[in-house]
Formats: C-alpha cells, sequence, structure tokens
C-alpha cells in the first residue's frame, strides 16, 4: 500500500528549477510531466497565453520563476485555426523537490514562498491556486499563471485533496449516529428491493441500512446519469410528505443525501461544499461550472488575488449583536452563514435595521382601538413571531431546509377574520424568512406584506375567505416565487379573459386543492413549470396550455385527482420529462393519449387512471422506468399491453376491474394485485395459487360475499355428519377469537375454494378437529398465526405445520397437484 505522507513534522521533496541571472538560486517545486487521460481533468489549451509566465527578459527558461508580471489586457485576436486540446489528470501536476515545506495549516495547505501546496491522494503533493472566475482552487503548473488543473476539494477529517468530481471522494460511509434522526421502526424485512436497492412499500420509498429501515425521496438535481441520489428523511417532516416520493426542497426537514457505491452500498454523498450557499445564487454555469457560491468574488474580477482566510462564525459572534439569543439561536446563524466575515456583515445589518423594524411593529401593534381582545392578542403574536424570525431566533417547526442545510423560516401569519384591518407589512425585509404561508381573510391589499418578503420561494395560502383577488392583484411582487399551494380557497376572477398565474413565469410548483376556478384553470405561458397539481378543483377540462412546448417536455408531476366532471384525459405526448401521472377518480373514458408512444412519457414512473371510466386499459409499451401502475376500480377487461418481467417494476393494481382471466403471456410475480375481479377460468386461478404458494402474498381473493358462517363448509356433507359437523363449529366459535373466525371465512375468496373446494373443505374440518384437541398453550399459538399473517390461504398452511410440530401422527390432506410454472418473482 501506499505510504501516506506524515500529518505532523516537516518533510523533504527533490528540487529542479533553473535560477535567473542575477538572482540568488531558490529552489522551487516542479511537476513530473506525466499526462493521463481520466475523468477528472480539465480541458486545457497548450497554446492559451492565459497559462505561460512572461518577462522582459524573455530569455528564461519555461520553468523560471518570475516576479508577478504586470498584464495589460486586450481583446485576443481570433486565431486562423483552433489548436488542439489535452486534457490533464492530477498526475500531471504532481512535483517533487528538496525543499523542506512546513506541516499544513488549519485549510490544509503546506506554504512555502507565498506558493500553495496540498496533500493529494498516494503520497502525492500538488501546487495549487485559484481560479479567477470561480474563487476555487484547482491544481496548477509551476510555470502557469492562472491554474489549468482539476478543481480540488478539501477533506477536512483526512487532510487529503481531491479532484472535486471524483466520486468516490465525495462519498463516505454512513454511521448510526448520522442516522440517528431518520430511523423509521418500519419492519421491511419480508419486501424485496428493487433494482434501485430501494423498497417501495405502501406508496412509500424505503432503503435498509444496517438492519434498520429509512424513507428516502428521490433528488432528481443531485442525480446524475451514472448514479441516483436519495434523500434520507423523517417520516414526520414535510419533506417526506410528497406524493411522487421526489424531494422538495421548499418543504421543511431535515435529510442526508445517500447513493449506492460501486459495492452496492448505501453511502453518503456530498452533492455540494459544506458550509456553501445557495447554487442558484452567484455566477453563471460557464463562470462556476459547480454552481458553488463564493462570498468573496462578489463584483471581483479576474485579478488574480488570493482568497481570504475562512473563520468559522462563533456563538460569541452572534450573541454580541443579540445578547437574547440562546445558543440553538446561534448554531442557526452559524449554520447558515458559517464563515465569520460574511456573518459580520449580515450582524451588523440586522443590528442597524431592527430598531426600525421595531418601531413599526409596534406601531401596527398598537394602532388597532377596538375592543376585540382576541385581535390584540393576534397582533402581539404576530410582531414577537417577526421579531424573532428577523434575528434568526425561530423555533425547529418553521425551519426550512435545502440539501440538508438550513436556509431560512417560515412565517405563518394569520391574517383574521376581519377583512377591515391594516396587514403587517413593514419597510424592512424579513431576509431570514424564505417560505410564507397565509390564511384568514384579506380585503386590504398585500402588497405592501409581499414586498416586505420578495425574496420568498414558497407561499402556502390556506382558507382564504372571499375571491382571493387581493393575493392575485398581487403575487407578482415575489419574483422569486416558485412553490405556490393553495387549499380551500375561491380563486374567481373578474373577467373571462384573464387568467390566474400566467404571470408567475418562475414557478416551479403549483399546487390547487379544494379551490373554485373561475375562468378555467390555465397554465399557457408557465415555461418554468414542473410539478402541476389540482386536487378536487372541479376542473371540466384539462388546463388551457398544458401541451405547449417547451413547458410540457419539462413537466415532471402531473396530478389532476378527483375532478369527477373531467371527461377528457390531457394528451402527453410532449411530456417526455413527466414522472408522475395522477388521473384518478375522474370522468375519462379513454387513456391519455401519448401513453405508449415514442415521443410520449417514457420516463413515467408512477401512472394512477383508477376510479375512472376507463373502458380500455392504457399501452406501457418501452416504459421501462415505470414502478407502479394503479388500475382498479376501472371497468377494463384486459391486462396492459407492454406487461413484462421488469414493467412495472414493483406494483400492478388491477383490483375490482372486470378482467376474467390471465393472459398466458403475463407472468405473476409479487405486487400484482386482481383481487374483487370476476376471475373464473380454472387455469388462470390455479396460476394464482400457484403465485400465492410461491410469493407468500396473495395476487387474488374474491369479493367479499356474505357471511354464511358454517353453510360455506358443508358442501355435499351428508346428512349422517351434519349434526356432528354443526356441534363442532359451535364449539369452535365459542374457542376461537373473531380475528381467527374473520380469516376462515375469507378462505371462500382464495382461488382454493375456486378450484379444489372439496379438498379446502376437508383441510378447513381437519383443522377444526386439532384446534378442539389442542392445549391453551397450543391454542395461543394457532391464535397469534391467525392474527398475524394477512393471507387467508398462506394462514390455513401455517396453521397446519404449526399442528404438525405438536403433533407429527397428524395427517393432513395433501395439496393438490400443481402444474409446473416458471419461477414467480
Amino acid at each position: 500500500m501506499p505510504v501516506k505522507p506524515p500529518r505532523g513534522g516537516s518533510i523533504r521533496l527533490d528540487t529542479d528549477v533553473q535560477t535567473l541571472p542575477n538572482r540568488s538560486s531558490d529552489k522551487e517545486v516542479t511537476q513530473t510531466d506525466n499526462p493521463v487521460r481520466d475523468g477528472t481533468a480539465s480541458w486545457v489549451r497548450l497554446d492559451d497565453p492565459r497559462l505561460r509566465s512572461s518577462s522582459p527578459g524573455g530569455d528564461a527558461g519555461p520553468d523560471t520563476i518570475l516576479p508577478a508580471p504586470v498584464i495589460d489586457v486586450r481583446p485576443a485576436l481570433l486565431p486562423a485555426a483552433i489548436p488542439p486540446v489535452i486534457d490533464r489528470s492530477l498526475r500531471t501536476y504532481r512535483i517533487t523537490s528538496a525543499t523542506v515545506l512546513p506541516d499544513a495549516d488549519g485549510e490544509g495547505f503546506r506554504m512555502h514562498k507565498n506558493r500553495r501546496y496540498v496533500d493529494v491522494p498516494d503520497s502525492g503533493l500538488v501546487l495549487v491556486g485559484v481560479d479567477p472566475d470561480t474563487g476555487w482552487y484547482r491544481a496548477r503548473l509551476p510555470n502557469e499563471l492562472l491554474p489549468s488543473g482539476p478543481w480540488m476539494l478539501h477533506d477536512i477529517e483526512s487532510g487529503i485533496w481531491h479532484p472535486h468530481s471524483d466520486f468516490s471522494t465525495r462519498t463516505s460511509p454512513l454511521t448510526a449516529a448520522s442516522l440517528e434522526t431518520f430511523r423509521t421502526g418500519l419492519d421491511v424485512s419480508g419486501a424485496e428491493p428493487g433494482s434501485d436497492g430501494v423498497i417501495r412499500h405502501a406508496g412509500k420509498l424505503y432503503v435498509v441500512i444496517h438492519e434498520q429501515a429509512y424513507q428516502v425521496m428521490q433528488d432528481l438535481d443531485a442525480s446524475r446519469p451514472e448514479y441516483k441520489v436519495w434523500r434520507l428523511v423523517n417520516p414526520k417532516d414535510p419533506v417526506a410528505t410528497d406524493s411522487a416520493n421526489l424531494y422538495r426542497a421548499s418543504l421543511g426537514g431535515e435529510t442526508r443525501a445517500i447513493t449506492r457505491s460501486e459495492q452496492n452500498t448505501w453511502v453518503a454523498i456530498l452533492t455540494g461544499l459544506r458550509g456553501g450557499m445557495d447554487g442558484g445564487a452567484g455566477a453563471s454555469a460557464t463562470a462556476n461550472p459547480f454552481n458553488f457560491h463564493r462570498p468573496w468574488l462578489t463584483g471581483a474580477g479576474a485579478s488574480g488575488g488570493q482568497p481570504p482566510i475562512l473563520v468559522a462564525t462563533t456563538r460569541a459572534q452572534v450573541k454580541r449583536y443579540f445578547a437574547d439569543a440562546t445558543d440553538q439561536h446561534a448554531d442557526d446563524f452559524i449554520a447558515r452563514f458559517g464563515e465569520a466575515d460574511v456573518a459580520e456583515v449580515e450582524l451588523k445589518r440586522l443590528q442597524l435595521e431592527f430598531p426600525q423594524l421595531n418601531r413599526e411593529i409596534t406601531a401596527w401593534e398598537t394602532a388597532y382601538k377596538g375592543k376585540d381582545s382576541a385581535e390584540r392578542s393576534r397582533r402581539l403574536a404576530i410582531g414577537g413571531k417577526m421579531r424573532r424570525l428577523f434575528k434568526w431566533q425561530g423555533e425547529n417547526s418553521e425551519k426550512v431546509y435545502r440539501d440538508g442545510r438550513l436556509l431560512g423560516f417560515k412565517l405563518e401569519l394569520d391574517l383574521g377574520g376581519r377583512g377591515n384591518l391594516a396587514l403587517p407589512g413593514f419597510s424592512i425585509p424579513l431576509r431570514s424568512v424564505v417560505s410564507l404561508g397565509l390564511e384568514g381573510s384579506p380585503s386590504r391589499s398585500l402588497g405592501d406584506l409581499f414586498s416586505m418578503l420578495s425574496h420568498i420561494e414558497s407561499l402556502e395560502v390556506r382558507r382564504f375567505r372571499g375571491k382571493s383577488n387581493e393575493l392575485l392583484a398581487e403575487i407578482d411582487k415575489l419574483p422569486a416565487l416558485k412553490v405556490l399551494a393553495m387549499q380551500e380557497s375561491t380563486l374567481w376572477l373578474p373577467s373571462i379573459n384573464l387568467e390566474h398565474f400566467t404571470r408567475l413565469t418562475r414557478l416551479h410548483e403549483l399546487s390547487l386543492t379544494h379551490c373554485s376556478l373561475w375562468p378555467s384553470l390555465s397554465v399557457r405561458g408557465m415555461t418554468e413549470l414542473r410539478v402541476l397539481r389540482a386536487r378536487s378543483c372541479g376542473l371540466l377540462s384539462p388546463p388551457v396550455g398544458l401541451g405547449d412546448m417547451p413547458a410540457a417536455s419539462r413537466l415532471q408531476v402531473l396530478d389532476l385527482y378527483h375532478n369527477p366532471e373531467l371527461t377528457d384525459a390531457p394528451d402527453v405526448s410532449h411530456m417526455s420529462g413527466l414522472r408522475e401521472l395522477n388521473l384518478a377518480n375522474t370522468y375519462i373514458s379513454s387513456p391519455p393519449l401519448g401513453l405508449g408512444l415514442p415521443g410520449g412519457p417514457s420516463r413515467l414512473e408512477v401512472l394512477n387512471l383508477s376510479e375512472s371510466r376507463l373502458a380500455a386499459a392504457p399501452s406501457l409499451q418501452g416504459m421501462t422506468a415505470l414502478r407502479e401502475v394503479d388500475l382498479s376500480s376501472t371497468p377494463i377487461r384486459g391486462f396492459p399491453d407492454g406487461v413484462t418481467s421488469e414493467i412495472p417494476r414493483t406494483r400492478l393494481d388491477l383490483s375490482y376491474t372486470w378482467i376474467k382471466s390471465i393472459p398466458e403471456t403475463v407472468e405473476l410475480r409479487k405486487g400484482f394485485d386482481l383481487s374483487g375481479s370476476p376471475i373464473t377460468a380454472p387455469a388462470s386461478l390455479r396460476r394464482l395459487l400457484a403465485a400465492r404458494r410461491q410469493t407468500g402474498t396473495d395476487i387474488w381473493l374474491g369479493q367479499i360475499q356474505a357471511d354464511l358462517g358454517i353453510d360455506h363448509w358443508m358442501h355435499q356433507v351428508p346428512q349422517t355428519q351434519s349434526a356432528g359437523k354443526v356441534a363442532l363449529w359451535d364449539s369452535f366459535v365459542m374457542q376461537a377469537n373473531s380475528t381467527m373466525i374473520e380469516q376462515i371465512r375469507n378462505l371462500v375468496r382464495t382461488p382454493e375454494f375456486q378450484v379444489e373446494r372439496l379438498l379446502l373443505q376437508r383441510r378447513v374440518w381437519s383443522f377444526i378437529e386439532s384446534f378442539q384437541k389442542a392445549s391453551l398453550g397450543e391454542r395461543g399459538s394457532l391464535l397469534d398465526i391467525a392474527a398475524t399473517e394477512p393471507s387467508p390461504g398462506r394462514m390455513l398452511e401455517r396453521l397446519e405445520e404449526e399442528i404438525t410440530r405438536f403433533d407429527p401422527t397428524w395427517q393432513n390432506q395433501p395439496p393438490h397437484h400443481v402444474p409446473k410454472r416458471p419461477r414467480f418473482e
């Protein structure tokens, strides 16, 4: 194994350097020339004039160390031909020197003659410099003015610097302590994970780490073609509630990014720089390829200056400005503004602006002169909350996270039931508030309130009284708004020629639940929309402009659940990025146009058309990403086209349809549900029976029938045995509990009852007789099995196995011969 450099003490390196005439010889570091292509290096033009030093002498060698030159910047001439490019790997920048370098400082640098050297994997050293376009350190050659090598990332724990795009260096093992917050306590031991290592259960996603189950959401932004990124979430947090199981940074809750390693184990992955800020701010993707925020770059040009050494913010620094801050308040502020210089600027701003904000809040609190004590209390509560949040003194329930880091707070405002009262709008912005929740009856303008919070990205509106004209008239004063959610509100515009939200061109998510809209909902011009939900909104037709390009190709979630008067399904032909489509509880009679077609939503993961008038099943051809399909409670008579051993991956719900038989080409497997469908073909019933015995779950149970008690089990019983059977049944009912009786009754719904009723009947009577003879302890074990086993057929098998364990001489009727079928999953 390679020997790592010592963390303490000095080290010696070999030197090979040329010197200038009339100048004393200085030992300097040079690089080994070993160019290698790999995926982590940057592309460098060999003739890039920025990468060569220049001096008045002109006779200096290529490795000569020169004083800082004076650079005259002029527009570069276009070359006649584009020279070739090379891909420099980190090994190209490794150095050898005899110079004794000092220990690495707290930032991981070995400083020598104002140059920074860093330790890299496999006991190497590399010279680094600051890239002026991004502010990030890159590997450099000694003769370069500007670095040309890979961007470097410092691992604080090991002290080693790695190329940023090196996947393995951005991952780390998951410890029990880091996972403690996210434990669910759910037992998923019997569930099988998919090919991505994720378990689908009850509409949620889970992973198993160290024999514990954790809920996860898929992080689409951080995922790459070569790997997927998931977010561990706490099931109690709002971030865990998304129905599509997609990570939505706008929702509150702590998360941790994880992915699968090459060894198929779950590891933590760094999706951004620790201590960084919002990747959406700052330079463009060209100037900042990793979307990292560097505060010292603000207003800075390519001067080649070095970034300051960063000092962490401390609790004492925060409390010097706000003595009433607790340690937790200080920690929250530090989590958002980790660098001391940046934090100092923000703290000074807060200190200067707070007196004015406090005066305005006090004036608003005392402006009410009425006798309503509830109104006075409401104002005092709102004023106190705004003062707290302005000083970053929020409560846990108010915190908003992004990428696992605290972004700010959510401000909940009850506007009260009296619309003639002034709203709390002040001249000082509340920059710590990134999400706003509103409830009540606003008849006054919301302009001042929205101006104070013009930077927020998320707005949630609940139970607005009136027609919401005040909201719709002022909502364009929230230019940064990306998420808008409205519940139980009336959205009636004064003219049919107006549209509700089309001014919000930057909106990413629009969610409407139990809202009344007039005129019809339109998404025309909303080109950035990714998620559209209009649930229980009385839609008569799909939203206007839904299929317009290019917006249609960017839509990822379309949820029109419970619009019972919606008769026409939307056209999804151009929705190539769609991942979830929910048209359940609508009045559509045919599948959406575009499903199963080459240009349609080939990346669809969740399809729900349940409880509709759907007469023909949709085509699933080529939809390899499909995980869940729900066509339950529809009048379809056949399986969807395109069902394979992998499509859908986890769940196909065809329960309570009109399907009577199962095609021979369809492989029954775990996750299929045909319960309540009128399947009568003997061959199909025997396949269902075999599938249950191999998967341990019921793919089909018949419809619930009236309770006929013993009558189900008296088929062809001789008259001479009837009295004895009745007495035995009555005794059994007295001794067994209601759960076991219910499970025995459910055996009528199994395939066994349809294809081998007499054999099943003999097995039931044989079990009842053995139950009567069993001891109290043995009966307790049998009752436990009945209470814990959800499958009636599997329950009877387990009861028979338990009786055999108690009484090895007991002989059960052998099961019928099952024809050999392909292996089920």
